[in-house]
């Protein structure tokens, strides 16, 4: 009978030497591949194409949408009246349609 490790891999190693070069390699590589520039990102979607509804929603999930809809609705509504970034009543991160134009500085002369 053979044993097993004279026909395994393992008894016939690679020199250290060829193993750290080896492993040399694969980080070099990982590093490159980390240090890539990461793919640019599809612009988001406007929330309201996905807010139309024709109908009443019939379905729980229908409901849940509409529901999440009014509510990002009035979000806007609100971004939109302060003029500046919503943070707070349940908004993160709402930002108005157009900002507020800056109020031009009043000037001495008429």
């Amino acid at each position: 009978m053979t044993p097993i490790l004279n026909i395994s891999a393992l008894s016939r190693r690679l020199p250290a030497s060829v193993r750290l070069a080896g492993l040399a390699v694969l980080a070099g590589l990982t590093y490159g591949a980390a240090m890539a520039p990461p793919a640019a990102a599809a612009p988001m979607p406007d929330w309201r194409a996905s807010c139309e509804f024709k109908a009443a929603p019939q379905g729980y999930g229908e409901s849940m949408r509409y529901t999440n809809c009014m509510h990002q609705n009035e979000c806007q509504r609100m971004a939109n009246a302060a003029g500046t970034t919503i943070y707070t009543a349940g908004c993160f991160g709402v930002a108005p349609d157009a900002p507020a134009a800056p109020a031009a500085p009043a000037s001495g002369r008429r």
